[in-house]
């Protein structure tokens, strides 16, 4: 079919509402589209209706998402509609758009250009270095001087992504300050209490007293990073905004090369992004901004500040037309009635999604009195649903936290269902990897019994237990007096031991003392690369039942290795397990990339990870009051609602309950067919 044959053909099947949004291509628009509206569709006709409507060269069209698998989908599709011009038009993520802008105007950006990027492990480690250096006497608690750390680091990226400097932050932390004195009934009158502050408003002036240390550590913390040349992720949006509000001349260069502006999730920007936008688009009178969003499926930022966004654009823009999507043609009716009474309780629910399509089952709320059978039976129903030639990938298991994976993942491995994590993992506790960082720490701690018959344990080494054994229990012996070592070394030794295959111990000891000479004088890229290779532990992965997943573990860690060797080219093996130390303390998760591994294989995820998907079957695991709802309170270091306003003074407070619900809300509407909570 000619591509403009296919435009005509899927603008046909646009409803009103859907052609609205596509043929409006002057002036700004605001499209509330809730889930399986078809806004990726919208997005991408809009595109092509814009290049057959107007003159406009392809490269001054700007198209912001917030992943990388957004930007890969909306491109692909835009080619299937309008060929290789697809691939001159600017569809980017936040994040890309403004790595893009410093590359290209490098003399804009000092303190980027020539800096080191850094990852959030360096991050934790300059901060533990501020904590130990300021007086702080709220965020150095004397039990755990580093409790705080996490929460910290947390902020500081948070502020960034609102565009709040350390310098705008410790404003907004005084005028807290010089306002707190002076709330109405602040102090008792009467009683024995008459004078003291009531204990309502304790909390806050506690609250007060940490962000004002905190505000002191931001300012230290961006210091330190100028005096090092190294610069954070938060820094890149960051940095973009500053350069754009101080530059006389980028502003205007940026802002004549677009005509036409695109952002997709628009109520999950935050306030940096949203600014940068503002920046760009006040180049016109009536700017052609389109936005698409919808406040029931912010679950990344705030409740009181994603509604704010919308707030905020049609401030900005009162003449701007609003267009609601209200047809939905991923979920059944009953799908969608439910996720209605959701959206009730949270008090946007606005009107009801009419469902395209037809049938559908209600949903399923199973009840079970304890965890393995509530696993056991959601396995076995997702068993015979693919023995029934339902497609694996097509059945997603969706939880609260990262945690919750694991024990769902045993039964599914011990029934034979073939499935992949997708959310992070603590690579560091998987069996394989356990087993390589035993081995790796036999080298680092040449000498130490224990690090080595750990590592001696390792089934891939090939080395029989009972031999294990016999040597830990001669070397045991309180009269003996010799070391493992001393027994690994000796063939009299081993004779009387009656060990039977003496030359796999002494053929890797003479490894071990090869790896520790090639850990002091060589690389660690050289000493992991030889460790992994002669140990055998590749050819053991490869031979598993899934190697897949092993060689994804085992090249995270060596992903990690490369960032330790490039911030320090003489890293040793000391250092690699410096910075594991810091992963632990922290609870720092190493990521890996899943590759193609969902193809054939039941998908397992937290709910946040899984927002912009589809599924035919979901199953919404662990919902029990306490852990999907009415959590306790996890936020130790909370910030003011004013760091995340972009008016001028923030009228909203945060409903953690509210913003719970949302994640059920989008966890929900994912299903096409059927939903089962358990």
């Amino acid at each position: 079919m000619p591509r403009g044959d296919l435009y005509q053909e899927l603008y046909k099947r646009l409803n009103k509402a859907q052609k609205q949004a596509v043929d409006t291509v002057e002036g700004p628009v605001m499209v509330i589209a809730g889930p399986g509206t078809g806004k990726t569709q919208i997005l991408t006709l809009r595109i092509a209706n814009i290049l057959r409507e107007t003159d406009t060269d392809p490269r001054s069209i700007l198209s912001l998402t917030f992943t990388e698998s957004g930007v890969v989908s909306m491109r692909k599709r835009l080619a299937e509609i309008i060929g290789d011009t697809a691939y001159l038009v600017n569809i980017n993520t936040f994040h890309g758009f403004c790595n893009d802008i410093i590359k290209n105007y490098p003399e804009e950006f000092p303190r980027i250009i020539g800096s080191e990027n850094i990852n959030e492990v360096e991050q934790i480690r300059i901060l533990e270095k501020l904590i130990e250096e300021l007086p702080l006497k709220y965020l150095r608690p004397f039990g755990d001087k580093f409790y705080y750390a996490r929460a910290i680091l947390a902020d500081i990226n948070q502020l960034k992504r609102e565009g709040v400097s350390a310098m705008e932050f410790g404003e907004i932390v005084r005028k807290r300050e010089k306002t707190f004195p002076k709330i109405n009934g602040l102090r008792h009158e009467k009683g024995p209490y008459a004078g003291k502050i009531k204990g309502e408003f304790k909390e806050l002036e506690k609250q007060i007293a940490k962000n004002k240390e905190l505000a002191r550590i931001y300012i230290a913390y961006q210091k330190e990073l100028a005096e090092k040349r190294l610069y954070d992720y938060s820094d890149m949006i960051m940095e973009t905004l500053s350069a754009l509000k101080k530059s006389d001349d980028l502003l205007p260069i940026i802002q004549e090369r677009f005509h036409y502006f695109l952002i997709d999730e628009h109520q999950d920007t935050n306030n940096a992004q949203n600014k940068i936008i503002e920046l760009l688009a006040s180049f016109y009178p009536n700017p052609n901004v389109f936005i698409v969003g919808d406040e029931k499926q912010a679950i990344f930022r705030f409740q009181g500040a994603s509604i704010e966004n919308f707030a905020y654009f049609k401030k900005l823009y009162p003449s701007a037309m609003a267009v609601t999507l209200l047809e939905n043609y991923r979920s059944t009716q009953h799908i969608l009635d439910s996720a209605h009474e959701v959206a009730l309780a949270m008090e946007c629910a606005g009107e009801k999604l009419k469902s395209q399509t037809l049938g559908g089952e209600k949903i399923k709320l199973c009840r079970f009195t304890e965890e393995n059978s509530e696993f056991f039976w959601i396995a076995e129903n997702i068993s015979e649903k693919i023995k029934n030639e339902t497609a694996p990938q097509d059945i997603a298991i969706l939880y609260r936290d990262n945690k919750d994976a694991f024990p769902i993942a045993k039964v599914l491995e011990k029934i034979g269902v073939p499935y992949v994590i997708e959310s992070d993992q603590d690579i560091l506790d998987d069996q394989e990897i356990k087993k390589l960082l035993a081995l790796l720490k036999a080298v680092y701690l040449f000498g130490s019994q224990e690090a080595f018959i750990e590592a001696v344990h390792a089934d891939f080494l090939g080395i029989h237990p009972l031999d294990v054994y016999k040597i830990t229990s001669r070397a045991g012996e309180r009269k003996s007096k010799i070391s493992v070592f001393d027994i690994i070394s000796s063939e009299k030794e081993l004779s009387e031991l009656n060990i039977q295959f003496p030359e796999k111990i002494t053929g890797f000891y003479k490894h071990i003392l090869l790896w520790t000479k090639t850990d002091k004088n060589k690389s660690l890229l050289s000493t992991f690369g030889e460790i992994i290779r002669d140990s055998g532990y590749i050819n053991h992965i490869l031979a598993l039942p899934n190697p897949l997943s092993a060689i994804e573990k085992t090249n995270a860690i060596f992903n990690e290795v490369k960032v330790i060797v490039e911030n320090n080219h003489s890293a040793k093996l000391k250092d690699f397990f410096e910075y594991l130390e810091t992963l632990r303390t922290h609870k720092i998760y190493i990521k890996k990339n899943i590759g193609g591994l969902s193809e054939n294989r039941v998908r397992l995820m937290t709910a946040h990870r899984s927002k912009g998907q589809e599924f035919e079957h979901v199953y919404i695991i662990s919902a029990y009051d306490g852990h999907w709802g009415n959590r306790r309170k996890s936020n130790i270091l909370p910030l003011f609602p004013e760091v995340f306003s972009l008016f001028e003074t923030a009228n909203w407070a945060y409903n953690e309950i509210s913003d719970e619900r949302r994640v059920f809300y989008v966890a929900l509407t994912l299903a096409k067919k059927e939903v089962v909570i358990s």
